[in-house]
């Protein structure tokens, strides 16, 4: 399954070089919300690990699409990582696994996207999401899993309301010179943006959770 898109706050003028429209929401439902869980937007390559049980059970790698092309530096991280003993010892819950588990991750680090070495100096993989089954995981259980694994999560940045979230990505807020990257080696990266799920989780008709990402370069267009 790949992962849902997610669409900024805001609606985007295609004809003004995609310049977002502050006030103009890209989902009606988005002004219903009242509090939103916010983590770091990570800036990288889209990975899902997916595992399936059966007879054999099995660890597949994707990028966003199937067809994408995982680096070699990635491939063999995740193959170390991921292993099938591993996941079903980090699925494990009351002595059942689960049919299917998709963890969705950001791969990052050299070699991985432009300037990744400032995250890290080695390819990995931070992970933002889990659907295990039908049920898409709270941050809590997600966190779990991630530490029985030992890979990193992306940054939980607390509750907050739109407009403190606004406040934070314009970058006249809390940093009065960007919103830098929390979970970067490099202290002086600014933070792509961030991610927002609305808190308590809500689904979309479709069944996909209700979020947005806003992202700094937003604000300097």
């Amino acid at each position: 399954m790949k992962y849902p898109k997610i669409n900024t706050l805001w609606k985007r003028d295609m004809e003004n070089k995609g310049k977002i429209i502050e006030g103009e929401y890209s989902c009606p439902e988005f002004k219903n919300i009242k509090l939103w869980r916010v983590s770091e937007k990570i800036h990288g390559t889209n990975i899902r690990i997916i595992y399936k049980k059966g007879s054999l059970s099995k660890v597949l790698f994707a990028g966003k699409t199937d067809n994408a092309i995982i680096e070699p530096e990635l491939l063999e991280y995740l193959e170390e990582t991921f292993t099938s003993e591993k996941m079903e010892k980090a699925l494990m819950f009351k002595d059942e696994l689960p049919q299917e588990a998709v963890l969705y991750g950001e791969g990052y680090g050299p070699k991985i996207q432009k300037g990744g070495g400032r995250y890290r100096d080695d390819a990995s993989v931070i992970l933002f999401d889990i659907k295990v089954d039908e049920w898409w995981l709270e941050r809590e259980d997600v966190e779990d899993i991630a530490k029985k694994l030992k890979i990193d999560l992306v940054p939980d940045l607390g509750l907050m309301t739109e407009e403190e979230i606004v406040f934070l990505v314009r970058n006249t807020g809390y940093h009065l010179k960007g919103f830098k990257s929390v979970i970067s080696k490099d202290k002086t990266l600014d933070a792509e943006g961030i991610v927002a799920r609305s808190y308590p989780l809500v689904l979309f008709r479709d069944g996909k959770p209700l979020m947005f990402k806003l992202k700094q370069e937003d604000f300097k267009k």
